[in-house]
């Protein structure tokens, strides 16, 4: 067997090699993705049954809502005063100015001290 035909039996058996990796390969991603549309399939009547439910608890929130607002504004407008009051007393205690508590006292005049006579 001469270089030529070891070269072609090789490249022969290399192509071969290649298509049983792809075949592999192909029906490998084939798998996967039929697994993957049915997890899908699933999902979907899921989503749909909580899309529908988010939509009736959303209408059920608003009514009760609603409702608490009605019944309780007045208690809603007299805590509203009274936060009110309470902003107002803080900023006034926060913007005064501190006094001071006592004046201070002149510092006293230095002594010169005497020179000695030599």
């Amino acid at each position: 067997m001469n270089f030529q035909e070891k070269l072609l039996q090789t490249t022969a058996d290399l192509r071969s090699r290649a298509a049983a990796l792809a075949t592999v390969a192909v029906s490998t991603a084939r798998a996967r993705a039929d697994v993957a549309a049915t997890r899908v399939t699933g999902l979907k009547g899921s989503f749909a049954a909580l899309t529908v439910a988010g939509r009736e608890l959303n209408k059920l929130a608003r009514r009760h809502a609603a409702r608490f607002v009605t019944e309780n504004s007045s208690i809603a407008v007299d805590a509203g005063k009274d936060m009110s009051a309470l902003a107002r007393s803080t900023y006034v205690t926060l913007t005064q100015r501190a006094k001071p508590t006592r004046a201070r006292k002149a510092p006293a005049a230095r002594k010169r001290a005497t020179r000695k006579a030599a």
